[in-house]
């Protein structure tokens, strides 16, 4: 870690360029022999990430940032400042720290924190970044499940985001691949943390999850502007009946979906009705469409197209459509109403991807007009032209 990367004349020159192409500013010329090309590159590349990323840090000058990979890899500030809200706790320790932007996000919202990562090569530039935003975050250079072993405390919460690439693994799908192995350790998790709260890829099946880590007292899906980018596990010793799934779409003004995790699946179906409505990817990644018809007076279109529909207009966690028209899907007469207009595309249930359709039809894009194809239990394969309110 070079400290001369942040010094003032750099850093306002690095800030100067942060419009340019990485690889390209790494062969350029620059008028500075103390410090490397590779890292101002690497410097560059932190700075831009931090902009959208965690803007908390890109306000301070002096902070180091580590090789894109591990930025990548790492929470956005908005994901970590949602964590550090969940819980009521004093002390925490992030066991796999990372950069330790989760960790950040804690010291703002609790007591004491301490942060633990296993690179030798990571860890000093997590270390570095506490001590200039003066956060009192004791870090480690260590194995953080060897860590927990040793260590005499008993922590509020124990937080873990295990590793998806693993040696054997360059992309772990089940839950037993991650690295360190959170199923194998859960004892030990929970006799070292009141609460314990893991991340994991959002392709993680929620049934095979709640399953595996016995322990859970909620799942909260997390999306950010309508993409899903992590599942968070809360578990403690206590007994649970029912596990709450809660669905979040951070950065929208969409209502908070909360729910007891249900496997069920019966539905009243309707005929499509004055509106239309399109769950969010995190209520879909749910799956817990039962308990949004028990939330919400509407009725389900189809078994497997997963839109819904209802007469009066209401507050729904998702995108909402007033609809046009609704009409069977016969090729002929699609083209002869709908070809060559402009149009927002969306399949649900339907044989075909949006790229063919636009392409058989000619369908320029659009932002408010929309057709869906989709299906009706009543009525078939059907399209629904919308407007999006």
């Amino acid at each position: 870690m070079n400290l001369k990367v942040v010094n003032a004349e750099i850093n306002e020159y690095l800030r100067g360029c942060l419009h340019e192409n990485a690889a390209d500013f790494m062969l350029k010329k620059h008028p500075y022999n103390e410090v490397s090309n590779l890292e101002l590159t690497q410097q560059l590349v932190g700075l831009q990430k931090a902009k959208n990323k965690f803007p908390w840090l890109f306000k301070y000058q002096n902070i180091i940032y580590p090789p894109k990979v591990n930025l990548e890899q790492t929470s956005s500030e908005v994901t970590a400042i949602y964590k550090s809200q969940l819980l009521d706790i004093d002390t925490m320790i992030d066991i796999t720290g990372g950069f330790g932007i989760d960790v950040s996000a804690f010291a703002k919202a609790c007591t004491t924190t301490t942060h633990v990562e296993f690179s030798s090569s990571l860890q000093p530039y997590a270390q570095r970044s506490f001590l200039v935003q003066g956060i009192s975050t004791k870090s480690f250079q260590a194995d953080g499940i060897e860590f927990l072993k040793q260590s005499k405390e008993v922590y509020d919460l124990v937080y873990v985001d295990p590793s998806r690439k693993t040696d054997s693994h360059s992309k772990a799908v089940l839950l037993k691949d991650y690295e360190p192995n959170v199923i194998d350790n859960l004892d030990l998790l929970l006799n070292k943390g009141r609460n314990v709260m893991i991340k994991t890829s959002p392709m993680l099946d929620i049934t095979a999850g709640i399953n595996q880590l016995q322990y859970v007292e909620s799942v909260h899906i997390v999306a950010v502007k309508n993409d899903v980018k992590e599942l968070l596990w809360i578990l403690s010793r206590k007994e649970v009946k029912q596990v709450d799934v809660i669905s979040v779409n951070l950065e929208t003004e969409q209502p908070v979906f909360k729910t007891m995790f249900s496997s069920s699946g019966v539905f009243d179906f309707s005929k499509p009705q004055k509106y239309l409505y399109e769950p969010n990817a995190a209520i879909m990644k749910s799956q817990q469409f039962d308990a949004l018809l028990d939330q919400y007076p509407l009725r389900k279109l189809d078994q497997d197209a997963h839109l819904f529909t209802s007469d009066q207009l209401i507050d729904f966690p998702g995108r909402v459509f007033e609809i046009r028209n609704t009409i069977e899907n016969k090729p002929k007469k699609l083209k002869r109403l709908y070809a060559k207009t402009a149009r927002g595309i969306v399949t649900r249930n339907n044989k075909e991807s949006v790229a063919t359709l636009r392409k058989k039809y000619q369908f320029k894009e659009h932002e408010t007009n929309y057709l869906f194809f989709t299906s009706s239990e009543e009525l078939g394969a059907i399209v629904i032209e919308a407007s999006k309110l």
